[in-house]
């Protein structure tokens, strides 16, 4: 376990300070790859809740620092997803928001979901968030609260 912790410290202290160099006003995309900490609540309409701490692998490109798609797996719920979220409020603005839109398909479960709601980037730690989510195959509505904690590497930047 000690040896878990130390590679995502050092990962996470690597990865902050590539980002940091590699920051440019007009750049095109950003190609990022990292670790997504997830510290979650689940509700369901029903008044049940879970609580869990989910890490999510991900491949994602940001164009323009508007518009973020990815691609990404979780182990814990064995699912896949794709995560798309447009930055209506910028990064230049002191709380940078953005609308969501997040497929995943549970393997376990054999179950599609969907997702949407609002992300709001806290400094350079992480964003807090809240979706709505319901399965696709019948409505059944749920709320999502957490937050993202990313360990990024930019693998490339234009």
């Amino acid at each position: 376990m000690k040896k878990i912790i130390t590679f995502i410290t050092l990962f996470a202290i690597f990865s902050s300070v590539l980002a940091q160099k590699q920051t440019h006003q007009n750049e095109k995309y950003r190609l990022i790859t990292g670790i997504r900490v997830n510290p979650v609540i689940i509700y369901d309409l029903k008044g049940n809740n879970q609580q869990k701490v989910l890490l999510h692998a991900e491949l994602g490109v940001l164009l323009k620092k508007k518009f973020y798609t990815s691609i990404g797996y979780t182990p814990a719920v064995n699912a896949l997803y794709n995560f798309n979220e447009y930055w209506f409020i910028g990064f230049d603005k002191k709380l940078p928001v953005s609308w969501v839109l997040a497929e995943a398909y549970n393997f376990n479960m054999n179950t599609a979901f969907i997702q949407t709601g609002f992300n709001f980037k806290l400094s350079k730690i992480g964003n807090f968030f809240a979706f709505v989510y319901s399965p696709t195959n019948q409505l059944n509505l749920g709320l999502k609260m957490g937050v993202f904690i990313p360990l990024n590497l930019v693998l490339k930047q234009k």
